[in-house]
């Protein structure tokens, strides 16, 4: 047996030389030296060991790890005797390697290589699989997501008041979401999560900004980046596969942009246009910092909303929320972010297990909407995904949190807000495809529900239909079912209009005859 020798072996530490001694380690140097004393460098070993475990619309392809390989390859097609040259390429693959976007029951074929400085192995033996939908099992932790059914459940130091949470269990018999597009602008999301890699979008759909990849995952052992897989589980983990939790918008697609890991003044207006034809809903949880100052938004930024808005999603629009922002503890005020108060976005502010302002929430005159955030681990936050095993929040927070760490149950803020309200769109838009932007805006205030009630900062109008209204919580909280109920039938109000005045140059006086 000949084994090679990598690059950045020693000669005579090689097992090469151990094993065999000086005269065949002569006889192999001679056989890969040209004339001129330079040396060939083998390949990388092909990988061995490939297989395929068929899940729910997805396929996890794994394979042993190459000693010294830098990245990995997987090819894959349809039809058997797959290659480099016919096979569909997905590149710089994790090991495991999700493939997602599948139709359930077409078999799929899949070949692996592994790459280093020296180039690409052969390919490796074939595997195939079938993705199966899943049997319908409970979620375990379903229980636990008192902000989509809020049944008195107790938290830690809390207990929730039933029917405080945001009535989408009734959707769900009829929408859930199915062939809306949810993009989750944040630091990634970990396309591979059991409980969301049946919902991510076709493989290709997806940005990383950090490596120009289709996989916003970005480092599996970066810690730092779980912030957008608690989001987009809040907005559309899948249900009833026996696994975790359930998003407000089961079965609708996630697309990730890891914009936050790179954030840019020109990725920043990338992520609210890339895709924007196919993107419904985009979901952002971030914005300028707590601080109580005026932060106003880039031009650049504005351009693309309003780009998203007039071609989006085949001219009606791309529907973009927005989190309200956490500052109330600095006085901070939503309208003093550029971005929550630009007329585009839906802004999005929290509430409690009680219904009422969550500490942190931001109130301002731009807010439009609320949605369950809850307070803090020790007094009823949102159950939601997390980073697998020991890169998410669970267990980094040090809070007593579930034991099964792809799980948490401190995810929090107007963060955690403003996915819910995503999801719910998304079921609007699966129960009525052509609303257009600013119809979604008003089917969500005609139909929020007052909470909190007793509070002093309601305003109510004389207008027909009546809107409630609170600088703490926009309009109310939002109300899946009733939403629904009107979008189906909803008349789409007419085009906007713009309304440009005259001026009238000051040093002029005219006179009324």
């Amino acid at each position: 047996m000949i084994q090679k020798i990598k690059s950045g072996t020693s000669l005579l530490s090689s097992p090469v030389f151990t094993r065999y001694g000086l005269g065949v380690l002569f006889s192999l140097f001679l056989a890969s030296c040209g004339l001129d004393g330079s040396v060939t460098l083998l390949p990388p070993d092909t990988p061995t060991g490939v297989s395929v475990n068929a899940r729910d619309g997805n396929n996890l392809i794994s394979w042993t790890t190459v000693n010294n390989a830098i990245s990995y390859n997987v090819y894959w097609n349809t039809a058997s005797g797959v290659n480099i040259s016919n096979g569909t390429l997905i590149s710089h693959a994790n090991n495991p390697q999700t493939h997602t976007g599948l139709a359930n029951g077409t078999t799929y074929y899949y070949i692996v290589t592994s790459l280093d400085a020296n180039g690409e192995s052969a390919i490796s033996a074939e595997a195939s699989g079938a993705p199966v939908a899943a049997t319908v099992a409970a979620d375990p932790l379903y229980p636990d997501q008192w902000h989509l059914k809020n049944s008195g459940q107790s938290g830690a130091g809390s207990t929730g008041i039933t029917g405080e949470d945001i009535n989408v269990e009734p959707v769900w018999a009829g929408y859930k979401g199915t062939g809306v597009r949810i993009a989750i602008v944040d630091d990634g999301i970990e396309i591979g999560h059991e409980d969301l890699a049946s919902n991510i979008a076709a493989t290709g759909m997806s940005y990383n900004y950090v490596t120009g990849s289709s996989d916003p995952t970005y480092d599996p052992t970066d810690i730092a980046s779980g912030h957008g897989t608690t989001v987009a589980g809040i907005a559309a983990a899948r249900d009833l596969n026996g696994l975790g939790v359930r998003g407000v918008a089961p079965r609708a697609n996630l697309v990730g942009y890891n914009m936050l890991l790179d954030s840019t003044a020109s990725n920043e207006a990338d992520a609210m246009t890339r895709g924007a034809t196919d993107i419904h809903v985009s979901s952002n949880s971030w914005g300028s910092p707590d601080d109580a100052d005026l932060h106003p938004s880039l031009f650049s930024w504005r351009t693309a909303i309003d780009t998203g808005l007039s071609t989006g999603r085949h001219n009606l629009g791309t529907i973009y929320i927005w989190a309200a922002g956490n500052g109330a503890f600095y006085t901070d005020n939503s309208n003093f972010d550029g971005q929550a108060n630009y007329r585009g976005v839906i802004t999005v502010a929290a509430v409690n297990d009680q219904g009422k302002q969550a500490s942190y929430s931001e109130p301002g005159a731009n807010v439009w909407i609320s949605a369950p955030g809850g307070e803090y681990c020790s007094s009823h936050a949102i159950t939601t995904t997390d980073r697998s095993g020991v890169t998410g929040d669970n267990p980094l927070l040090g809070y007593s949190d579930y034991t099964d760490m792809n799980y948490t149950r401190c995810m929090n803020g107007t963060s955690a807000a403003t996915p819910a309200v995503a999801g719910t769109v998304a079921l609007l838009l699966e129960a009525n495809p052509l609303l257009g932007w600013r119809d979604v805006r008003l089917i969500l205030a005609e139909t929020a529900r007052k909470n909190d009630a007793g509070d002093a900062g309601w305003a109510t109008s004389t207008t027909t239909p009546v809107y409630h209204f609170n600088q703490k919580y926009g309009f109310g909280v939002v109300d899946a079912q009733a939403a629904v109920n009107k979008a189906v039938a909803w008349t789409n109000v007419g085009p906007q209009l713009t309304y440009t005045s005259m001026l009238v140059p000051c040093n002029i006086i005219y006179f009324a005859s």
